[in-house]
């Protein structure tokens, strides 16, 4: 085929359409015949007759067909953009709008009706969208109402973090953001310290080591095994680096590193007074990591390996900065940092070639300062004792605060590329009680700030949030920890299908969706039947409000209609043009304190705290004016309502919210907890409240299956193979899926079956909800009303009516 390249023929061969092209072929076939021929190019006669409703319709369907097949994300964009998919969904808007010409669009009508074969309709759509968007200028995409959204490893916890689990998702954080050969980068980080001179005199005593009429280490054999570099490697640090502050140390299979997720390890730096003879290895006390392998195993593997390590050293240590990290394949380095923006390395070498510049680095990760290896310096440890010193603002005078935190977080996610948010409680120097949070987050530099948003919120008379009690707006950023390097752009990887990717910035999404791809919903005319008044504290946009429906759906016997928001699609336009995301280090500590809700000591404290923060989220969304888009367990805590409000639960962590009105920050992507993701933002549907409804539903479903076993008195036994675990593996749209059939009535009730005995009083209350936000007319409807109230009064009353019945 002409336009088709072989990769894309196996495609098309692979993902066959089979008969989701029959019911479209009969309505081609009839609007067919009542179709104007072709007219000859001299006609600019503006008589001509209207091109018909029928085929327009017709039209419209297939390419709807075509753009939600398997094939479309798999074939390479036309018009620049990320793949066909996206081209195809520009030109079945053009066919809505009767925006393109008939000749165009015939052979391939005609291929459809004859049955044609895949690849010869394939080659047609490919042929309409050159010929189209090659005649006229392509139309501009649709504003931006959404940050694409990026999958991390943060869902894989416990018993999952395996390295068969936890790599291909680490892969995913970090394929887009890995660059090589920065730079500058060996200039920055192993020239010109306090300790390079002494670096120097122990390259001198290494000499004796190395024969320069060869070229190489003496002791280090050719095609040398790990065991053997590694053993040369620490008979070097015996010999030459005995009393430095840090050692190297290696892992053996029976002193793995870390209980959790634990690893084996070829060599890592830790402190030297952690190195006590029968100490077990913690990822709390890895300072560097590094991996070795035969000069044949360079591969994405071994660079995976390395990942996967060092996001358990994030995980361990929630507040470090960056983390150093290095390979040696057969006797070629690379030396790599990791910050929350993604891992950069240097050039590699050769040690042979290089011995100077091989010391140099060996010496350097032994004797940089805390600082110079990325820990956190922010904070200060006193008598065994931790301290934050932070701006507070009072009486319209700042001054700074000292605060003791507990060492233990409340809160941390287990993923390099992201937030980095952790969580401690704190009080007052010298106070008795922990009584407020502190929080450390890495926020897009092109986010407004939490606090911003909570002063708003607190202004506006939303109550139940959190108030400020001290805040520091830029600890420090991605571009200062990265200043004097020259990035280029991101590396790009071979031989990965474009299928793997869960990516909302590269993976196509629709631009946007027509309510008929939603089964079940039934759009009424405004005169055709009578519609449930809504008052004035509809909180719709004017957007929503001139694109709305009208959804008639079933809830108990009677149907109900009501008006709905025409979904937007999200923009897959990257904003932000420089070669890396610049992230900016802040810490906020607010009051008052609370517990985790995923620390629930009974049904009713669970509910009672689920029910509070649902009333919080519609305060900051109806009176406050912004929506919340976080909603996870992570973010919901367990408060005192004398000290919260009268609230039992409360929300936290506003990063990722979005006030009503403002435009897309730019920002490149935010990172999303996939497993309690609203399908609809799953599948590119620009955020709503309703989505944070149903993110709150799939919390309650996730703490009375995945959590619930410790109040069921058997915190001890595994917990087996989950349905839910469906939720945050694979792809976007395969987590869609899998939620979608979840929420059918006989989906809900094989969860429902995993939750211990003691939610018996809670599956009633999971049913109403599901038919409250899934509410069935020959199918699933997920649209978003208009009135938040149709939503919001029914769930919180499901709670109310649980809670009494609780006794």
């Amino acid at each position: 085929m002409a336009h088709l390249t072989r990769e894309e023929l196996e495609t098309i061969e692979q993902n066959p359409l089979g008969d989701t092209l029959s019911a479209v072929r009969e309505a081609l076939r009839e609007a067919e015949p009542n179709t104007p021929g072709e007219a000859p190019q001299s006609d600019d006669s503006t008589d001509a007759p209207e091109r018909p409703r029928l085929f327009v319709a017709a039209i419209g369907k297939l390419f709807s067909i075509l753009s939600a097949s398997d094939v479309s994300p798999l074939l390479a964009s036309r018009t620049g953009r990320d793949a066909l998919g996206s081209d195809l969904m520009t030109v079945r808007q053009r066919v809505q709008k009767c925006d393109f010409e008939y000749q165009h669009v015939r052979p391939l009508s005609q291929l459809v009706v004859k049955q044609a074969p895949d690849v010869d309709i394939w080659a047609a759509v490919v042929a309409l969208i050159r010929a189209i968007f090659h005649s006229t200028p392509p139309p501009s995409l649709p504003s931006s109402f959404e940050t694409p959204i990026t999958h991390s490893s943060a869902s894989q916890q416990g018993s999952e973090q395996t390295r068969r689990k936890i790599e291909p998702r680490v892969f995913e954080e970090i394929r887009h953001c890995t660059h090589r050969a920065v730079g500058g980068f060996h200039e920055k980080y192993f020239e010109g310290h306090k300790w390079d001179r002494r670096a120097k005199r122990i390259w001198q005593d290494a000499k004796s080591r190395y024969s320069d009429s060869d070229n190489r280490w003496t002791q280090l054999p050719d095609a040398a095994n790990e065991d053997e570099v590694c053993n040369w490697l620490l008979d070097l640090q015996r010999e030459l680096l005995a009393n430095e502050r840090a050692v190297y140390c290696r892992s053996a299979a029976s002193n793995r590193v870390g209980a959790e997720a634990s690893r084996q390890l070829d060599l890592f730096v830790k402190k030297r007074t952690d190195q006590a003879a029968d100490a077990k290895h913690d990822w709390r006390q890895v300072l560097v990591v590094g991996e070795l392998k035969k000069s044949d195993q360079k591969n994405k593997a071994l660079w995976l390996q390395v990942g996967g390590a060092v996001r358990n050293v994030f995980a361990s240590q929630p507040t470090r900065l960056f983390v150093h990290a290095f390979t040696l394949t057969g006797t070629e380095m690379e030396t790599w940092v990791f910050d929350r923006s993604g891992p950069y390395s240097g050039a590699t070498f050769d040690i042979h070639e290089e011995p100077q510049k091989f010391i140099q680095v060996m010496c350097g990760y032994l004797m940089m300062s805390d600082e110079e290896l990325g820990l956190d310096t922010f904070t200060k440890e006193r008598e065994n004792r931790l301290f934050v010193t932070m701006p507070v603002e009072a009486r319209g005078k700042k001054r700074k605060r000292e605060l003791e935190l507990d060492p233990n977080p409340i809160a941390h996610q287990r993923a390099i590329v992201c937030r980095g948010t952790s969580c401690f409680l704190a009080k007052a120097t010298g106070a008795a009680e922990f009584d407020r949070v502190v929080k450390f987050s890495w926020t897009s530099s092109m986010r407004p700030p939490e606090a911003d948003l909570l002063n708003k919120a607190n202004e506006r008379g939303v109550k139940g949030l959190a108030k400020v009690v001290a805040y520091h707006e830029e600890v420090t950023s991605i571009s200062r920890l990265r200043e004097d390097l020259v990035f280029s752009t991101p590396r790009k990887f071979r031989g990965v299908p474009r299928s793997a990717n869960t990516s909302f910035s590269q993976s196509q999404p629709p631009l946007s969706h027509s309510f008929s791809q939603f089964p079940g919903l039934s759009i009424a005319s405004n005169g055709s039947r009578k519609r449930k008044s809504t008052d004035g504290t509809s909180h719709a946009s004017k957007r929503s409000r001139s694109n709305s429906q009208l959804a008639e759906v079933e809830r108990g016997e009677n149907p109900v209609s009501y008006p709905v928001q025409e979904p937007q699609g999200t923009s897959l336009v990257q904003q932000d043009q420089t070669p890396y995301d610049n992230r900016i280090f802040r810490v906020l500590a607010i009051s008052p304190a609370g517990r985790s809700i995923t620390q629930f000591k009974s049904v009713g404290e669970l509910l009672e705290g689920l029910r509070d923060a649902i009333k919080v989220h519609r305060a900051l969304f109806m009176d406050g004016k912004i929506l919340h888009r976080d909603i996870s367990e992570n973010n919901i805590i367990i408060t005192d309502p004398g000290k919260a409000d009268g609230f039992k639960g409360m929300l936290i962590d506003l990063d990722l919210a979005k006030e009503e009105g403002q435009g897309p920050s730019g920002a490149r992507h935010r990172t999303g907890t996939m497993e309690f993701m609203a399908i609809e933002v799953l599948l590119g549907i620009s955020h709503t409240y309703r989505h944070d409804l149903e993110a709150f539903f799939y919390v309650l479903i996730w703490l009375c299956a995945r959590r619930g076993w410790v109040l069921a008195g058997t915190s001890k036994k595994p917990v087996p193979k989950t349905i839910l675990s469906h939720w945050y593996t694979g792809t976007y749209k395969d987590i869609a899926r899998n939620k979608r059939g979840d929420m059918d009535k006989n989906g809900l009730e094989a969860i429902l079956k995993e939750c211990p005995h003691v939610f018996d009083c809670v599956k009633p209350l999971c049913r109403t909800i599901r038919d409250i936000l899934f509410p069935h007319k020959d199918g699933l409807f997920t649209g978003t009303p208009q009135d938040p109230n149709i939503l919001y009064d029914p769930i919180i009353k499901a709670f109310d009516d649980t809670i009494a019945g609780l006794g």
